[in-house]
């Protein structure tokens, strides 16, 4: 009877060994995550920051070999700029922050978006993904992460978060989804008879 309480006293301070997250650490951790994925607008000011600061950097080298060429008869080696070179890795690379700007205009529904909705429709109503089609869509500001639609027993985060209305048909019915910027979170809003 001693062997096993002595056993189990050693497995639990071997588990007490083991590092935990610091649970304030993971808190910032998974609230920065969730902030990313709600605000798509912090991204995109990010993006015209990055894309601004990009062009003064640039003016201001521009101006400095000027000066040099002023001061001096002798050529002035090219020199490069770091500090160029990471704004035009993060305004050029796929899958920056500046990416979402190019690809859409701003009031024009992601391609992504659309086909979440079909695939979410398709797969509640049996419906094939491509007899559904989007009729009608509009960019709007929700005012919680359930996206205006919480359920009595949901607790939805207090922000507000960028998306669409997204209105789709099969040609007989209507249905009118809410979703998030990226088409990840999706509320189906009502279904319209015809």
């Amino acid at each position: 009877m001693m062997k096993r309480i002595s056993k189990n006293k050693l497995q639990k301070n071997k588990h007490r060994d083991q590092k935990q997250p610091n649970p304030v650490i993971l808190a910032l951790v998974l609230t920065g995550i969730l902030v990313w994925e709600m605000y798509p607008a912090l991204r995109h000011t990010a993006a015209a920051n990055a894309g601004a600061l990009k062009d003064s950097l640039a003016q201001l080298e521009r101006q400095q070999q000027q000066t040099a060429q002023q001061f001096s008869s002798a050529a002035v080696p090219q020199t490069i700029s770091y500090s160029v070179l990471a704004l035009n890795a993060l305004t050029s690379e796929p899958g920056n922050l500046a990416e979402g700007t190019r690809k859409n205009p701003p009031k024009q529904l992601p391609a992504t978006v659309a086909e979440a909705v079909r695939r979410e429709l398709s797969g509640s109503t049996g419906i094939a993904a491509d007899k559904l089609k989007v009729t009608e869509s509009s960019g709007q500001s929700w005012p919680n992460t359930c996206l205006g639609l919480s359920k009595a027993d949901e607790i939805c985060g207090q922000m507000i978060v960028e998306g669409w209305r997204v209105v789709v048909s099969d040609g007989r019915q209507t249905w009118v989804y809410r979703t998030n910027a990226r088409g990840n979170i999706l509320r189906l809003e009502k279904k319209l008879a015809r």
